[in-house]
């Protein structure tokens, strides 16, 4: 109160409110030297003399600070606005102590709670943690010229300002330094000398403000109405330096449509946030492997591969082995669509989805293996095998496509028995669409092929190989390169319900196909088809020779096949046993092991004149949905690839 007093004892020093003396040096620096903080305030620091370096950091409140300090988590500015701005982490988000949502006219305070917009910054703390009244969210604000602005950047009413009470949450709208000339104080009758003359450093002044920038390509920006002379948005010329907190607004010509957001605001440090772009307003490509569509604009034909103009209009079907998601009259999908001004297709296109177990019937087959056509097992796929690099792949077993990136095989087809693990994804690959066993076959019609390597190998842990009798004998591939489906590659259906009681029957033929050894006892370089019977339980396990085979009918196992010769063997492994149910082809068995199976030296050899067992499907079906949903939602998978 009586700082004049004492000032012509303080010589070339700052007299601080409470009479206190410090070096001029200190005035404005980030610290209180003084003990009431004088030194340290908006009406200390905010005086045109008041200048910071280039280099230098501007508190909220006026004082210059190193530029290196900012962000540097230690407050270095009394009002911590060195560590409140939006290039410090965390500045403006802090993480909220629940998920409460928010209305659209609601403010969503950093604890969670809920308030009324219009309660954001008006100079009175409403939640409950006070984040409605910080430098990080009222810095931006625009405070009319009637109206008093908070040191932190809140609006209150202008007569408000040194009226004896605190209405701004910072109480700067009552700084003893601004109000002392608004209260009647009675003072001494000493007569004051004149102030000292603060010595400050020789600082190149820095821009207050931000330069309007230029005008954006195919688009425009106006300053915002409010702070135009009429009251409406209007144009500024390039270059005008505007003041901290300006806004701008940006639109877009004709046919294109705006990137980021259309306000863009003059922020304190004299920097305008993100400027967003004009872009061309297009519809996206149509031209999937799924959807075959015929484009057109006008009367012209256009390419669907890349994004079309609005006005374009497309035709859509489903390509070769895909089917429309939804039927026609269950959804507002649409086979004829028209891209909008918007650069949205109107309908929404149809989405084809795979079509599982389709293909050309045939005739139940009772004895010997026949060559089938290409399109009879399109789901079928070949597994190749290399040890080294560079080494000629070998054939190990078949496979069952299920997706257009998985495949599904018998677990001892990729397991090293010897060291109880699986093997390396990288040594393996999958064929689909060849008629031919060899992976260099110049027999293949090259047309029809495709080919992926194989990246990842997903096993039931549980499984522990012939020490656990080939029980879980199931495994899915996943490719690195997805197959495009088409007549000869396509997926075999999936019966999630895992009911196949009245499939699996006495009397019921499935088919499969394979490499497997012929009647010479050679592998077969062509792919081979045979049709088979369900086996009941008690027939299989009274013909098994030897007996100790028995123990090979594991829980999740069933019985196919003939006595008689005909039969899966060596080769075959993997392979997938299909049923039909109402004219598609549905997996409900994977080539595991044959009853008459005999071990030598770790080499397994199976007996073409004893029945086969096959892994059920449907008893692993929770495992296959799980795999998929956890690989389509980049959920991580157990690895199975330590030992048991």
């Amino acid at each position: 109160m009586y700082r004049d007093f004492y000032i012509n004892l303080c010589p070339n020093k700052f007299v601080c409110q409470n009479g206190e003396c410090i070096a001029s040096e200190l005035l404005c620096d980030g610290q209180a030297d003084c003990k009431d903080g004088s030194d340290e305030t908006q009406a200390a620091c905010s005086g045109p003399e008041m200048k910071c370096s280039p280099f230098a950091f501007r508190c909220a409140y006026g004082a210059c600070v190193d530029g290196d300090l900012k962000c540097d988590g230690k407050s270095d500015c009394v009002d911590d606005s060195d560590e409140l701005i939006s290039q410090c982490s965390g500045s403006s988000t802090r993480n909220p102590i629940n998920n409460t949502e928010c209305s659209e006219n609601e403010f969503r305070c950093d604890n969670g709670q809920c308030i009324d917009d219009t309660l954001l910054c008006d100079g009175h703390v409403d939640c409950h943690d006070g984040s409605d009244e910080t430098y990080a969210k009222c810095s931006s604000f625009i405070c009319p010229s009637v109206v008093f602005r908070c040191k932190y950047g809140a609006c209150i009413d202008g007569n408000k300002r040194c009226d004896g009470r605190n209405d701004c949450a910072d109480k700067s709208d009552e700084d003893p330094l601004m109000c002392q000339g608004s209260t009647s104080t009675t003072r001494p009758t000493i007569s004051p000398p004149t102030r000292p003359t603060i010595v400050t450093p020789t600082w190149t002044p820095r821009p207050l403000g931000c330069m309007a920038p230029l005008q954006p390509t195919n688009g425009q920006w106006k300053l915002f109405g409010p702070q135009c002379p009429d009251k409406r948005e209007c144009h500024i010329s390039q270059g005008t330096e505007l003041e901290r907190g300006s806004r701008i607004v940006y639109s877009c010509n004709t046919g294109y449509k705006i990137e980021g957001s259309t306000d863009v605001y003059c922020d304190y440090e004299g920097k305008w946030s993100k400027v967003p772009t004009c872009v061309e307003i297009r519809c996206e490509a149509l031209n999937t492997i799924s959807t075959d569509p015929i484009c057109s604009y006008g009367s012209e034909s256009v390419p669907c591969g890349a994004p079309v103009l609005p006005g374009t209009t497309a035709a859509l079907q489903c390509r070769s082995s895909y089917r429309k998601g939804v039927p026609a009259h269950l959804s507002n999908q649409g086979e004829y669509v028209r891209c909008n001004d918007n650069g949205v297709w109107e309908p929404t296109p149809i989405q084809c989805v795979p079509a599982c177990g389709g293909i050309t019937d045939l005739k139940p087959l009772i004895v010997n293996g026949v060559r089938p056509n290409i399109t009879d097992f399109p789901w079928h796929a070949t597994l190749y095998k290399t040890v080294r690099e560079n080494e000629k792949r070998t054939f190990i077993c078949g496979s069952t496509i299920i997706q257009e990136n998985l495949v599904i095989t018998a677990a001892h087809c990729v397991f090293d028995e010897q060291n109880s693990r699986v093997e390396d994804a990288n040594k393996f690959l999958v064929a689909a669409g060849n008629l031919f066993r060899d992976y260099d076959s110049i027999y293949n019609n090259q047309n029809f092929v495709q080919t992926s390597e194989v990246k990842n190998i997903y096993i039931m842990c549980k499984y522990q190989g012939l020490g656990g009798n080939y029980a879980l004998d199931i495994a899915i591939l996943q490719l690195k390169k997805p197959f495009i489906f088409s007549a000869v590659v396509a997926p075999v259906c999936l019966d999630y319900r895992g009911d196949d009681i009245a499939i699996l029957e006495y009397g019921n033929y499935g088919k499969v196909a394979g490499f497997g050894r012929t009647e010479s006892a050679d592998s077969s370089f062509v792919l081979q088809s045979i049709t088979v019977p369900y086996i009941p339980y008690s027939q299989c396990i009274s013909s098994s020779d030897p007996l100790e085979n028995r123990k090979f009918n594991t829980a999740d196992k069933f019985c196919a096949g003939y006595t008689n010769g005909s039969s899966v063997c060596d080769g075959d492994s993997g392979g997938g046993l299909v049923f039909k149910t109402q004219n598609l082809w549905y997996l409900r068995g994977i080539v595991s092991v044959g009853m008459g199976t005999t071990t030598s030296g770790g080499i397994r050899s199976c007996d073409s004149h004893a029945f086969s067992l096959y892994t059920k499907v449907s008893t692993h079906t929770r495992w296959i949905q799980s795999v998929i949903y956890n690989m389509a939602n980049n959920n991580p998978i157990q690895s199975c690839n330590t030992n048991s």
